[in-house]
């Protein structure tokens, strides 16, 4: 057995000692299962079911990462490894992950952390609109930025781009400018502005007003508190800025 998969046996069993009875527990269990299998679809799936449950869990990302390279999604296996290597304390996963993004063909190096940002924001009323925001990678749009909102929101639209699927995704009842709607509860991989990051961003999918009358443009959606925990942020109107700092 290799020092990798070592490694891995005895992260496995640790996490499986600790959470016996949760469901991400049991997906990440049949996700492993599945591929050492070499079932890598099936794994995906598992292993997806339990980071949505878990989020935060190294391994599960770990996991969900090189089961991504498997299936040739290799913009979702960097974002995974990159998100590991910023933001994780634990060194073996860390450094699996730089191997990892070194065998894609990407250096970790490379990457600066940045830890403040100010950003020059437009104004409509007492509405603070941010530009350039980029999601996944793979967009890059405008965002409201709303310290009223927990969550923060994209449209169908957005979604549908980003090719993510809601079919499966939990409801949350929420109310709009036009009554009450169910919305799908997503977890967003990666907000970037200004070279500022947050990973794993609990996210809704739904159509504002501004999207069901067709007047919202290129705005996607609300940039709510989901997005602000892992930063301190402060809001300067007189200068139309807003400065976020990370926690």
């Amino acid at each position: 057995m290799t020092k990798i998969k070592i490694i891995l046996f005895i992260f496995i069993l640790f996490l499986l000692i600790l959470l016996p009875e949760t469901a991400f527990a049991d997906n990440f269990q049949d996700g492993v299962k599945a591929y050492e299998s070499r079932n890598y679809k099936h794994a995906e799936n598992y292993f997806t079911k339990a980071f949505q449950a878990n989020p935060d869990n190294d391994i599960i990302k770990y996991y969900l990462a090189i089961t991504f390279v498997q299936n040739k999604n290799t913009a979702n296996a960097k974002l995974l490894y990159r998100n590991i290597i910023e933001t994780s304390s634990n060194p073996e996963v860390i450094n699996l992950s730089k191997k990892g993004l070194k065998l894609l063909g990407d250096s970790s190096g490379s990457y600066s952390k940045v830890t403040k940002a100010i950003l020059n924001v437009n104004t409509m009323g007492n509405v603070l609109i941010i530009d350039d925001v980029k999601v996944n990678d793979a967009a890059k749009v405008k965002f409201i930025f709303d310290t009223g909102a927990s969550y923060t929101t994209i449209s169908t639209e957005l979604a549908n781009r980003l090719k993510i699927s809601t079919a499966n995704a939990p409801k949350m009842k929420i109310m709009t400018g036009s009554g009450y709607l169910d919305a799908p509860k997503i977890t967003l991989k990666k907000i970037e502005i200004n070279g500022l990051t947050a990973y794993n961003v609990e996210t809704l999918v739904a159509d504002l007003p501004m999207h069901t009358s067709g007047t919202a443009g290129d705005l996607a959606g609300l940039l709510g508190l989901s997005f602000m925990k892992d930063f301190k942020v402060t809001v300067d109107r007189p200068k139309n800025q807003i400065i976020l700092e990370k926690n």
